[in-house]
């Protein structure tokens, strides 16, 4: 039995994919509607860890600093993946400041934790190295986690092998539902937080299945319902919670929201080459493509075309974490002449196609606000081509936006464009081409406005929430 605050975490879930699907989803839209329909807005990058981090402390990502924008332009050109260990939240998550309060808490899942470690109550931790921790370890044996299910590797799957990974998302939904009915019937807590990641994955993997608006939806198939029908589990779930802890009150909520990954970009240095502030190798500044560069793409193109054919499976990801050249294809500290660039497109688009990223300016650059400001009047005024629409939904100095102690992780300048759009590293004759590869792996991609927050017995009196407000929302519904 849960008594004081029940918050039910859907990695993912999306405001408008909700509102698309209301009449199959009563539970949710009920909750909505009863709160006036609130907007819960994600952190920026709308990344599942930075967004999972700040619900967990309070703070923005320049404040806890679980953030990782990779410096291309970095000589070594290294893309090391970005580690943290459970240092970086013991102690600081609203878990354990409720612990200090008195409260018991229960723990299922939780994003971005690894080993876990013991609280008051009961932490069931995801698979990290091939293994789940049960903390006090004497309800393993209640629980049983199959580590298996719930493995959280990632890997690109073919278009052959989509039936099974269906399957496999729907187990996995299965299990986290599972344990957390456990741990509602078995054990007596003031507050329960469970995560739920399939949401999110499946978005990722079938949503131009989903979607006949998307470029590449293939017409009637049988995946043309997965997303809707994982909604609905949900859905049910959250009544079935609901119904069992009557008068509880109950909190749902995802990091980010989801849509379509662009299949079509903006190239993003080649508006800074024209700009002034970008210099490729070479004395002619031509865009045209050489040898090298037609060589470079044909590979590129290649090796999505084979993962999309064949996959990717998870021994072959950590291959490529653990050598991470590959990425080189897609994003090059060696495209240009360093000495004389002075800004460049972050990674968080060069290598994702996102509509969402950042620029970054050169170490050498001396009054980095001045020029950052220039850069910024300066692509304001760039259209989409043949639209007559900005190309920049907004885009302002990062240190106008956040003020943390770790705001030098991020680039100088960070900027949303219209979403049918993403960041494209390459230099090309052309700004705007419908050219982007990772849409080919993983069709749905992260937004940033249109995250989740509804609540059963429990008052949401504003009309817009921001990433940062949940830890607050959650310490004062906890009496």
């Amino acid at each position: 039995m849960v008594n004081k605050l029940i918050i039910l975490g859907i990695d993912g879930m999306d405001l408008d994919v909700v509102l698309r699907y209301r009449e199959d989803l009563p539970n949710l839209t009920g909750m909505l509607e009863k709160n006036g329909m609130p907007h819960l807005r994600s952190v920026f990058p709308a990344d599942t860890t930075p967004a999972w981090s700040t619900i967990y402390t309070g703070l923005d990502p320049t404040g806890h600093g679980i953030i990782n924008f990779v410096n291309v332009g970095a000589k070594e050109n290294a893309y090391k993946p970005f580690e943290f260990d459970d240092s970086a939240f013991k102690g600081k998550t609203f878990w354990d400041h409720l612990n200090e309060k008195g409260y018991s808490c229960g723990v299922i899942l939780p994003m971005n934790i690894k080993e876990g470690w013991d609280i008051n109550g009961v932490m069931i931790t995801r698979p990290y190295e091939g293994r789940m921790r049960v903390h006090p370890q004497s309800r393993r044996e209640l629980y049983q986690p199959k580590e298996k299910l719930l493995s959280t590797e990632p890997k690109y799957t073919s278009e052959k092998s989509l039936p099974a990974l269906r399957d496999e998302f729907f187990a996995k939904a299965e299990e986290e539902t599972r344990l957390t009915r456990l741990m509602m019937e078995h054990e007596n807590l003031d507050v329960l937080f469970a995560y739920f990641s399939t949401t999110d994955g499946i978005q990722h993997d079938f949503w131009r299945h989903c979607d006949p608006d998307h470029p590449q939806y293939p017409g009637r198939n049988e995946y043309e319902n997965v997303i809707r029908d994982m909604y609905i589990y949900m859905d049910n779930f959250i009544g079935e919670v609901a119904q069992k802890q009557r008068g509880t009150p109950i909190l749902v909520l995802s990091d980010h929201g989801h849509g379509a990954r662009p299949v079509r970009v903006a190239r993003i240095n080649e508006l800074l080459k024209r700009g002034g502030y970008l210099a490729p190798k070479g004395s002619s500044g031509s865009s045209k493509p050489s040898g090298k560069k037609k060589f470079k793409k044909f590979l590129k193109n290649t090796c999505v075309g084979f993962v999309k054919k064949v996959g990717l499976p998870k021994w072959a990801m950590k291959l490529a974490r653990k050598f991470p050249v590959w990425k080189s294809l897609f994003a090059s500290s060696n495209d240009f002449d360093w000495n004389n660039t002075r800004a460049y497109l972050s990674d968080l688009s060069a290598m994702k196609n996102y509509s969402y990223g950042g620029i970054r300016l050169n170490d050498t650059v001396e009054d980095k606000d001045a020029l950052a400001d220039e850069i910024i009047e300066y692509l304001k005024g760039i259209e989409i081509e043949g639209e007559g629409r900005p190309l920049f939904e907004w885009i302002v100095r990062t240190n106008t936006f956040y003020h943390g102690q770790y705001l030098n992780k991020y680039p100088e300048i960070i900027y949303q464009m219209d979403e049918h759009w993403g960041g494209e590293w390459e230099l090309g004759e052309k700004i705007f081409e419908q050219s982007g590869h990772m849409h080919a792996m993983s069709p749905g991609g992260h937004r940033w406005r249109t995250a989740v927050i509804a609540g059963k017995n429990l008052e949401l009196n504003r009309k817009n929430y921001e990433m940062t407000d949940i830890y607050s929302v959650i310490m004062e519904n906890v009496k």
